[in-house]
C-alpha cells in the first residue's frame, strides 16, 4: 500500500469505468483553461468600465490634494487597489527566481492539475498512476501554444500579451509537466518492482517510449536552466527547439489513449512553422560598425509598396546571422537563416522613414561574427555594399501598448541601446500629434550612455540639436551631488546623459575582452563631432537621478505612462522610484520591455 492505494484487480467493467474516467479528467484539465481565458476578457472589460466610468469624474486639476467625491468613487478606490496589488504582484520574490504573480499561478494550477489526478481514483494505485500521466499529457497543447511566437498565435490574441511577455508561463507550465510525468514514472516504476515485473516490462516497447520521453523531458528542462542559457544561448534554443519537436515520436508511440493531445501538438507545431515561414522574408541592405562604439547598424531601405511601412513602433525581428554571399538553397545556409537569428528593436518609424534601422551593441555570439563581416565588407573611402539579410518579425508587445496621449505624463527611459525600443515611440508622440487634439501630454526622455558616441545612429534622420548642461551625479549611486550645483532648468528635449567621458575604455564583451572597434582619434573627432548644435537634444555629464526625475514628473499629473527598456539597475531604480506613487493612488501605466529567456 503506498499512500493509501492498493494494487487492486478490476473486473472488465471496472476498467471500463476507470477508462471513462482517464479520458474524462484529462480533458477537463485541458479546457479549464478556459476559465482563465475568460478571467483575462472579464478584466478587460472591467477595465474599460472603470477608464470610462473615471473619466467623467477625473479632476480638471493634478492637484493630490483634491478628493473625489463624485458617484465612482468607489470605482476609483477598487482602481487604485488592484493597481497596488497588481504592482505588488509583479515584484520578484527572490531577484531571478520570478515574481509573486508566477508563484501564485503555478501554484494554483498546480494544485488544481493534482487535484484532477487523485479525484475518483479510490484507493486503485494504478488509475492514480495513469491519471497523473494523462493529465501531463493535456498540457502539453498549451504548453506548445505558450512557446509560439508568432502575433498571430490564438493565446496572444485572447490575452493581448506578447510572445516574450507569456514565455514565463511557458517555463512554468513546462515545469508542471515534468513534474507530473516524473511522478508518473515514479509510481511506474515503484509497481513495477513492487510486483517483479520490472525486468519484464522494461522490455516492451510501451516502457522502452516512455523512458525515452521522461529522458527527453529531462533533457529540455536541463537545457532550459537559466545559468546554461546564459551561458551559452544557442546551445538553449538548438537543443530546445530539436528536442521538443523530437519528443512527439516517443509520446506518440508510448500509449494510445495520450494521441489525441500529441496530435494536437503536432497541429500546433505545423502552425507555428507556417507562421515562421510567412514572417521571414529576405531584405538587402548594409552591415556597418559606428566609429568610436561596439555597435553594429543595419540599415534597410524600403519600397513604397513595402508591407514593412504598416510596422508599428517599438517592434522588434529577428535577424538571420548574414554570410555575406547570395541567397542559397544549401542546407548549411538554410540551417543558419533558420535557427542563428538575434532579436533587434526596429530604431526607426517605416511608413516615415521608409527604411528599417536596427542597432545591437557587440557581444559573443552571432553579434561578434556580424562585426566581423563588417569588418570585412567595409572599404576604404566608400560606402558599405549591400547584401541579403533574412527578417523574422514583426514580433512584439508595443502593438498592446495603450493611447499615451491620453495620459498627463509620460515618462520614458531607456539605457544604451533600450533607446532603439524608446526612441521610436518618443518620435511617434511627438511627430503624429494630431493638431485637432486638444493638449499634448508632457512628455520626458532620459537616454543613459557610456559615450556620446553611442547616440550617433539615433540623430542624423532626427537632426537633434544639443544644448550641453552638466549633469546630476558622477559616483556610483543615482543619489549623488549635481555637478553644476543646481537643478537643471525643464528640458525641452532629449536629455541624454554621458556616463564616461571620451578617454574610457570600451566596454568589455562576455568573454572578458575588451571589444577594441575604433582608435583612440576617431572616437574623440566623434565625441567632438556630436557637440556641434543640433535641435532637441539637452546633454549631461553623469548618470540620471531616476527619484528625482520620477517625483518631478509625477507630482505634475493624476495620470502617468511609464515606458523602459534597459539594464536591469536602471529599471529596477525606476521601478521602485515610481512604486511609492503607485502607492500614493496615481494612475500608471508601466511597461519594461526585455528580450532573451
Amino acid at each position: 500500500m503506498v499512500f493509501g492505494y492498493e494494487f487492486v484487480t478490476l473486473d472488465d467493467d471496472q476498467k471500463h469505468a476507470r477508462r471513462v474516467l482517464l479520458d474524462w479528467y484529462p480533458l477537463l484539465a485541458q479546457w479549464s483553461v478556459l476559465v482563465v481565458f475568460v478571467g483575462f476578457q472579464l478584466a478587460f472589460l472591467l477595465s474599460w468600465l472603470a477608464s470610462n466610468g473615471l473619466e467623467y469624474e477625473r479632476p480638471r486639476s493634478p492637484s493630490f490634494n483634491k478628493r473625489l467625491e463624485g458617484q465612482w468613487t468607489w470605482l476609483r478606490k477598487s482602481r487604485q487597489g488592484w493597481d497596488r496589488f497588481v504592482w505588488w504582484a509583479k515584484k520578484d520574490v527572490v531577484n531571478g527566481w520570478g515574481t509573486r504573480a508566477e508563484w501564485i499561478g503555478g501554484g494554483l494550477w498546480t494544485l488544481w492539475l493534482l487535484y484532477l489526478s487523485v479525484v475518483q481514483t479510490g484507493n486503485d494505485y494504478l488509475h492514480l498512476t495513469k491519471r497523473v500521466g494523462a493529465i501531463g499529457a493535456s498540457q502539453l497543447p498549451l504548453h506548445y501554444l505558450l512557446a509560439m511566437r508568432s502575433p498571430y498565435s490564438p493565446l496572444q490574441l485572447l490575452t493581448r500579451l506578447s510572445h516574450e511577455q507569456l514565455k514565463a508561463s511557458h517555463q512554468i507550465l513546462g515545469r508542471i509537466v515534468f513534474l507530473l510525468f516524473g511522478f508518473h514514472a515514479a509510481l511506474y516504476l515503484n509497481f513495477f518492482i513492487q510486483s517483479n515485473l520490472l525486468a519484464k516490462r522494461i522490455q516492451d516497447k510501451d516502457v522502452i517510449f516512455g523512458i525515452i520521453s521522461i529522458a527527453l523531458f529531462s533533457a529540455i528542462s536541463t537545457t532550459a536552466l537559466s545559468q546554461l542559457r546564459r551561458w551559452n544561448y544557442r546551445v538553449f534554443y538548438i537543443s530546445h527547439v530539436t528536442i521538443a519537436n523530437i519528443l512527439v515520436v516517443p509520446l506518440f508511440l508510448h500509449v494510445h489513449h495520450i494521441r489525441p493531445y500529441v496530435w494536437e501538438v503536432v497541429l500546433i507545431n505545423a502552425l507555428h512553422l507556417t507562421f515562421h515561414f510567412a514572417a521571414h522574408k529576405t531584405y538587402t541592405g548594409t552591415l556597418t560598425l559606428l566609429p568610436g562604439t561596439n555597435l553594429i547598424q543595419i540599415r534597410i531601405p524600403l519600397t513604397n509598396l513595402s508591407s514593412t511601412l504598416s510596422w508599428r513602433p517599438g517592434q522588434h525581428v529577428y535577424l538571420s546571422l548574414p554570410t555575406g554571399r547570395h541567397y542559397s538553397i544549401s542546407l548549411s545556409d538554410q540551417f543558419t537563416l533558420r535557427n542563428k537569428m538575434n532579436p533587434f528593436s526596429v530604431a526607426s518609424i517605416p511608413v516615415k522613414d521608409k527604411e528599417l534601422l536596427l542597432v545591437a551593441k557587440t557581444m559573443t555570439g552571432n553579434t561578434k561574427k556580424m562585426s566581423e563581416l563588417a569588418k570585412a565588407l567595409a572599404k576604404e573611402g566608400g560606402e558599405a555594399p549591400s547584401i541579403p539579410l533574412a527578417l523574422e518579425g514583426p514580433y512584439g508587445a508595443s502593438s498592446h501598448l495603450p493611447d499615451l496621449s491620453t495620459y498627463d505624463r509620460i515618462l520614458l527611459v531607456a539605457g544604451g541601446v533600450g533607446a532603439t525600443f524608446i526612441l521610436p515611440i518618443y518620435r511617434s508622440i511627438v511627430e503624429f500629434h494630431d493638431p485637432n487634439h486638444a493638449g499634448l501630454p508632457q512628455v520626458r526622455f532620459i537616454w543613459a550612455v557610456q559615450r556620446l558616441a553611442d547616440t550617433q545612429w539615433a540623430f542624423p534622420a532626427f537632426n537633434p540639436k544639443v544644448v550641453i548642461e552638466e549633469g546630476y551625479e558622477t559616483g556610483p549611486d543615482t543619489d549623488g551631488p549635481a555637478l553644476n550645483g543646481h537643478a537643471p532648468t525643464t528640458p525641452t528635449g532629449i536629455e541624454v546623459f554621458v556616463t564616461r567621458g571620451a578617454s574610457s575604455s570600451l566596454p568589455l564583451g562576455d568573454n572578458g575582452e575588451e571589444i577594441e572597434l575604433a582608435e583612440d582619434d576617431q572616437l574623440l573627432s566623434m565625441e567632438e563631432e556630436m557637440k556641434k548644435p543640433r535641435e532637441g537634444i539637452i546633454l549631461k555629464a553623469g548618470r540620471p537621478k531616476i527619484p528625482s526625475i520620477v517625483d518631478e514628473v509625477f507630482s505634475k499629473g493624476m495620470r502617468v505612462a511609464v515606458v523602459t527598456c534597459g539594464p536591469k539597475r536602471l529599471t529596477r531604480k525606476l521601478n521602485e522610484s515610481v512604486e511609492q506613487w503607485v502607492k500614493q493612488g496615481v494612475d500608471v501605466y508601466w511597461h519594461k520591455e526585455t528580450f532573451g529567456w
